[in-house]
C-alpha cells in the first residue's frame, strides 16, 4: 500500500497516478477530495491528520511539500502564509518519521516559476497586468548577477511595476526558497529518502535558475547528491515517483534503450527545459530508478524529437518542416511495429499536444499502437517522458484482465487526451467558443455548453483511434478542472465483448512484454 500526497488536485496530479497504480495492481490512498486544494483555495488543516492516520498503515509514502506546507501548487504562489507556518506543517513529517523509522519517504518540491505572460489564473492578481514585465525583471536580475551589463536595463523595467508589486513577488520567493532550503536539510536528517527538487517552467536564466544554482551548492557541501534529484518538471513527479517505488517494491531495474526519430535532434533543448532532449530523457530515467542501456533493453524508449522550427505547435511551420522528416517519421513508425520489446513513445515534437504527423502516421499502422507500452504527446517534454516512463514501468508482467483492461484505458486515454483534446479539439472549443459567445475561454456562463461540446467533439474522435471500438467517454463526465481549456478530465467506460484493445492486452494470457511469462 502506497500513500500519496499530490501536489494540485488536477487530473495529472490524482487520476493519472491512481490510473498507474492499477495497472501495476497496486493499492494507492491518496487523500479525499474534500481535503485537497481546488483552484485558488487551499488544502484543508484535516491533510495532517489524514497523513499521520495512513502513515499508520501504507508501506511508502511519496508526499509534495506545496500541498503539505502551502496548501497545493496555487497556493504556493498566491499565499501569503508566514514561512513559519510552511515549516510547521512540513514538521508532521518528522512526527511520522518518528512513528514509523523504517517508513520509505520520497518528497518533492518546486523551485517556483516565473510565467511569462500576463495570466493570473495561478499566480497573484497583479500577474494580470505585469506578468510579462515580471518575467524579464527576473531575467535581466539573473544576468546582471551573472555579470552581464543589463542593470540599466533592469532600473528601467523596475521603475515601470509598482514598488509594492515587486516587493510582493521577491518576499515570495524569498519565502519559497526558505521552503527549499528546509527540505534540503529533512533530506539530511534522514527524514526523505529521497527528495525531488524540480523546476517548472525552466528556462535559461531568471530567479529560478539562480535559486537552483544557490540549492546545488548546498547539495554538493552536504554531499546529498545520491539521494536528491534535479531536474525540470513538475506535474509528473508524482507517477514518476510511484513508479520508481513500484520498481523498488518489484526488485526491477529497467533498461531503456532510446532510439530517436532524427538522431541528430537529440540535442535539441525542448521548450521549457534547459538541456538538451537527451539529457532529460536521462534526469527522468534516473527518476523512475532505471537506467539507459546501449544495445536491447526491457523498453524502447522510442523519442519524437523537438521541432525546431516553432516554439508552440504552429500548423504552416510543422507543415514546412514535415516535407523534411516525413521519411524519417515513417521509417520510425515502422520500427515501432517490428521492435521485439515493448515500447514508450514520448512525442516531444510540441509542447502541449501530440505531433499530428506522427499520429496519422501511427493511426494508419494499427500493429504500431498496440506495440505499445506508453504513450505520451502532453505539456512539457519532462512531464511527457516522466508519465510514459511511469506507465511503461508499470506495466511490467501485466498480468489478468482487471491489470490489462486498466493499461488499456491508460493507454487510450493519453490518444485522446494528448491528441484528441490538446492537438484538435481545444481549438475547436476556442473557435466554437468564439461563434457562440464571442469569446475563447470558458466562463461560469459557458462551462456547461463548452463541457458538452467537448464531449460530443471527443467521442467523435474515438473511431479514429485503432483498436478503441468498445470503448466510449462516459456521459457528462467532461469537466475543466480549473475551469479552463488548458486542461480537461473525461472518464473512460468499456463494453469487454466488443472492445478489440482490451482483447489485444488479454490475448492468450500473454504479457505486452514479451518472453515474460505471467500468471493470471
Amino acid at each position: 500500500m502506497i500513500g500519496l500526497i499530490p501536489l494540485d488536485e488536477r487530473p495529472v496530479n490524482v487520476r493519472y497516478p491512481q490510473m498507474i497504480a492499477a495497472i501495476a495492481g497496486v493499492d494507492l490512498r491518496q487523500p479525499p477530495a474534500e481535503l485537497l486544494s481546488a483552484e485558488r483555495r487551499p488544502a484543508s488543516s484535516e491533510l495532517i491528520e489524514w497523513l499521520l492516520d495512513q502513515g499508520r498503515q501504507i508501506d511508502a509514502l511519496i508526499v509534495s511539500c506545496e500541498m503539505l506546507g502551502y496548501g497545493g501548487l496555487m497556493a504556493s504562489r498566491i499565499t501569503d502564509d508566514p514561512v513559519q507556518d510552511v515549516l510547521s506543517r512540513l514538521d508532521a513529517l518528522r512526527q511520522l518519521r518518528q512513528m514509523r523509522p523504517s517508513l520509505p519517504i520520497l518528497g518533492f518540491n518546486l523551485i517556483t516559476r516565473v510565467s511569462n505572460a500576463n495570466h493570473n489564473v495561478e499566480e497573484p492578481l497583479y500577474w494580470g497586468t505585469y506578468g510579462e514585465r515580471l518575467y524579464r525583471f527576473s531575467q535581466l536580475h539573473d544576468r546582471a548577477s551573472q555579470g552581464q551589463p543589463v542593470m540599466a536595463d533592469v532600473k528601467k523595467l523596475r521603475s515601470e511595476i509598482p514598488k509594492a508589486h515587486v516587493g510582493d513577488f521577491l518576499r515570495r520567493r524569498a519565502r519559497n526558497h526558505t521552503v527549499n532550503m528546509a527540505v534540503l536539510h529533512f533530506l539530511s536528517e534522514g527524514i526523505f529518502d529521497l527528495l525531488v527538487l524540480s523546476s517548472d517552467d525552466t528556462s535559461a536564466y531568471g530567479l529560478g535558475s539562480r535559486e537552483k544554482r544557490w540549492l546545488q551548492e548546498w547539495v554538493d557541501l552536504l554531499d546529498l547528491e545520491d539521494r536528491l534529484l534535479m531536474y525540470p518538471g513538475a506535474d509528473e513527479v508524482g507517477c514518476v515517483l510511484l513508479a520508481r517505488l513500484i520498481n523498488e517494491q518489484r526488485g526491477f531495474v529497467p533498461t531503456f534503450q532510446s532510439v530517436y526519430a532524427q538522431a541528430e535532434r537529440a540535442e535539441l533543448v525542448a521548450p521549457y527545459e534547459d538541456g538538451p532532449i537527451r539529457v532529460t530523457i536521462e534526469r527522468q530515467v534516473r527518476a523512475v530508478n532505471g537506467r539507459l542501456g546501449e544495445d536491447e533493453g526491457d523498453i524502447l524508449l522510442a523519442v519524437n524529437p523537438p521541432d525546431p522550427s516553432c516554439f508552440e505547435f504552429d500548423a504552416p511551420a510543422a507543415a514546412a518542416a514535415y516535407a523534411e522528416r516525413s521519411a524519417a517519421l515513417k521509417d520510425f513508425v515502422t520500427g515501432i511495429v517490428k521492435s521485439a520489446v515493448p515500447i514508450a513513445l514520448v512525442d516531444v515534437a510540441y509542447p502541449n499536444g501530440s505531433d499530428p504527423y506522427l499520429i496519422d502516421l501511427l493511426f494508419k499502422q494499427p500493429a504500431a499502437v498496440t506495440q505499445l507500452a506508453a504513450y505520451g504527446g502532453w505539456n512539457t517534454a519532462g512531464n511527457t517522458v516522466g508519465t510514459a516512463l511511469a506507465q511503461a514501468c508499470a506495466a511490467d508482467g501485466l498480468a489478468g484482465e482487471t491489470r490489462q483492461v486498466a493499461q488499456a484505458r491508460l493507454l487510450l486515454h493519453r490518444f485522446i487526451e494528448d491528441w484528441g483534446y490538446q492537438r484538435v479539439v481545444r481549438q475547436r472549443t476556442r473557435d466554437w467558443l468564439y461563434k457562440r459567445a464571442a469569446v475563447r475561454e470558458i466562463s461560469e456562463e459557458t462551462l456547461l455548453m463548452a463541457a458538452a461540446y467537448v464531449e460530443e467533439q471527443l467521442q467523435g474522435l474515438l473511431p479514429q483511434i485503432p483498436n478503441a471500438a468498445g470503448w466510449s467517454i462516459v456521459p457528462g463526465s467532461v469537466r475543466f478542472p480549473w475551469r479552463r481549456l488548458f486542461e480537461v478530465d473525461f472518464e473512460l467506460q468499456n463494453h469487454p465483448s466488443t472492445s478489440p484493445i482490451g482483447r489485444a492486452a488479454a490475448c492468450c494470457g500473454r504479457s505486452i512484454f514479451p518472453d515474460r511469462v505471467v500468471g493470471g
